[in-house]
């Protein structure tokens, strides 16, 4: 009598993990769509700030960082140039 009763109680146990996990998996779904919305809306507003090329500010930065790294000149269309070029002949 007593195995039944722990069957039983093991059975219980077993179906709110199924249930559990059906939700979990319910809210990853929903998690899922909600990440594509928002990175949708992030790269329309995106571009909407900083124009329609396909650099972002961001990879604009980066790019610029990593020419200033392998010591070429940046591009003289940038209004950094100047006071970069100051302080590398300070240096």
């Amino acid at each position: 009598m007593q195995e039944i009763d722990v069957l039983r109680a093991e059975n219980v146990l077993l179906k709110e993990l199924a249930a559990l996990s059906e939700q979990r998996y319910e809210e990853i779904k929903r998690l899922r769509k909600e990440n594509e919305e928002l990175k949708k809306q992030l790269e329309q507003l995106t571009k909407q700030l900083f124009g329609q090329g396909t650099d972002s500010w961001f990879m604009h930065t980066v790019k610029r960082q990593q020419a200033l790294k392998q010591g070429m000149q940046p591009p003289l269309s940038t209004p950094f140039s100047f006071a970069e070029k100051r302080n590398r002949e300070n240096a």
